[in-house]
């Protein structure tokens, strides 16, 4: 009877262990599912987090480049606003020009509205860009005029290694080209014996950076005799090597 208690004591400790270990496990299982669950949360948040900085920040650069492109637009007109005219020239009355590039002095001359290389009248040019060059200093102007000054040299006009030179029906005009400003991307331009310096658009210089090969265009009669030339030599060196390969023939 006794030992029948004990048993019946110890079946009901081992009873209450195993559900206590039971809702012990479930509660470790509810724990790592809340952890798991808040780790999702913590995730999922910092994707939310990380989305929305990502649309601020495109939101930023959008509204900078408008304000860039808008300001943009507002320093050029303001810049077309404030130009000055140096040169009060109309292109069309540029009768002949000039201008020293890489060391070189290219002159051209105008007659019955056509352009021509002042050493060779036979040459085809590309009539648009003269034309187009010439509009970058007729009429010239000026972003600044610095006045008063004692130093030439300074800006590059002292001993110019660049000149612009044209000529109307009652004026001759010579510019003397000095350094580039490499932070503003703007050409320091002079007129002799003027103690002003003008600055000016780097376009105005650099529209003039051309070799006369870079001017010339080729006719069509040239291509058509080039291409004649070509077959023609093409058509020779066939036929001398029919007759080579016939003449070694008849040897074998």
């Amino acid at each position: 009877m006794y030992d029948r208690r004990i048993r019946d004591l110890v079946w009901q400790t081992e009873e209450i262990k195993t559900i206590a270990a039971k809702q012990g496990n479930k509660h470790k299982d509810r724990k790592r599912r809340q952890k798991g669950q808040s780790v999702i949360m913590k995730k999922k948040q910092r994707q939310m987090i990380g989305m929305l900085l990502a649309l601020v920040v495109l939101a930023a650069v959008f509204l900078g480049i408008r304000q860039y492109n808008k300001n943009a637009s507002s320093a050029i007109s303001t810049t077309e606003d404030t130009q000055e005219t140096v040169l009060d020239v109309i292109s069309d009355d540029i009768t002949s020009f000039s201008y020293v590039y890489e060391g070189e002095t290219y002159a051209f001359e105008k007659e019955d509205d056509t352009w021509y290389y002042a050493d060779d009248h036979s040459l085809n040019l590309n009539q648009d860009r003269i034309k187009a060059m010439i509009l970058k200093v007729a009429p010239l102007k000026a972003d600044q005029v610095i006045e008063n000054v004692t130093d030439m040299s300074q800006y590059g006009l002292a001993d110019p290694e660049r000149t612009i030179q044209y000529e109307t029906a009652d004026r001759s005009v010579i510019i003397n080209v000095g350094n580039l400003n490499s932070m503003t991307s703007q050409y320091y331009i002079a007129f002799p014996s003027e103690m002003k310096v003008y600055v000016v658009a780097t376009n105005v210089v650099t529209g003039f950076n051309y070799t006369l090969e870079d001017l010339v265009e080729e006719t069509t009669e040239a291509t058509e005799t080039a291409e004649t030339e070509t077959a023609e030599t093409e058509t020779t060196e066939s036929v001398e090597t029919v007759e080579t390969e016939t003449a070694a023939t008849g040897a074998n």
